[in-house]
């Protein structure tokens, strides 16, 4: 189980005003309507249909708490992200305990991570191989202790052979790895990168985490395996509203269920003429 605590991080946020003019994402129905939200766990769900706002405001939210980006282009510079500037600008937060852990990852971000890191060891193996190709003397070791402490220092963290793991591997060292303390963690849709059975391990590195280190997450999703985490809020988004909903009540839940209980209907239903 996960235990509820009423010291987090982030308590909660809103909106302290919407500019007069008229650009994305204030145009957005959700965000108009935008009401003060309180986080009364340590894990959040922003589940909804594609389109509803919940990467939006996520981003949002991750800018306004300025937390690090994980892999792509941080969230100040990155051009795409402009609406996400937008609308953390505008953004109040309530925060419970200041803090510098945490980050924000986008599934898609990661495969630009794993780059990085693996670009980084290349240029230390070249840089290694070219000092021991030069050298002429003295203690060649002493020389190149930096360099192979550097190096050791991302073998260590992520493992010699992380380009050979899969994502979904990959994506779990990744967590276990960089959630080292209590920290602020938003995470959009984990589940892109995770088969259903490692859907349920970063079940237990988040339950292990809030448990153990008093860590605290918002995650956008549309897994209902991953949104079963017990003791989580779900804020549902839906026609420009957010409300909250138990597990059971959430559409992502009601249709797996329904659909996993008789598939053959709902593939039978596609085949129907839609005119």
């Amino acid at each position: 189980m996960i235990y509820f605590t009423r010291n987090m991080i982030l308590n909660g946020f809103g909106l302290r005003n919407i500019p007069d003019e008229k650009v994305f994402p204030f145009t957005l129905e959700l965000v108009e309507n935008l009401p003060a939200i309180s986080l009364t766990r340590p894990v959040t769900f922003l589940v909804g249909e594609n389109g509803s706002g919940k990467s939006t405001l996520l981003e949002a939210l991750a800018y306004a708490a300025r937390v690090p980006t994980v892999g792509g282009i941080s969230l100040e510079e990155d051009p795409l992200m402009e609406p996400a500037r937008r609308l953390g600008k505008m953004m109040s937060l309530r925060f419970g305990e200041k803090t510098t852990a945490g980050f924000f990852v986008r599934a898609e971000d990661f495969l630009g991570f794993v780059k990085n890191i693996l670009r980084s060891i290349a240029e230390l193996d070249a840089e290694i191989q070219e000092i021991r190709d030069s050298w002429t003397g003295g203690d060649l070791e002493r020389a190149l202790a930096t360099l192979k402490a550097e190096r050791q220092g991302y073998t260590d963290r992520y493992t010699e052979n992380f380009d050979g793991m899969s994502h979904g591997e990959g994506f779990l060292r990744f967590f276990n790895q960089r959630i080292t303390g209590k920290g602020l963690y938003l995470i959009d849709e984990p589940e892109a990168a995770l088969s259903p059975a490692r859907q349920l391990s970063l079940i237990k590195i988040i339950m292990d985490a809030v448990k153990e280190k008093g860590s605290q997450f918002i995650i956008a999703t549309h897994s209902p395996i991953i949104m079963a985490m017990p003791d989580a809020q779900i804020l549902h988004f839906d026609s420009g509203t957010i409300t909250g909903r138990h597990y059971t009540e959430t559409d992502h839940y009601r249709l797996t269920k329904a659909f996993m209980e008789a598939p053959e209907r709902y593939i039978e239903a596609l085949n129907k003429p839609i005119y």
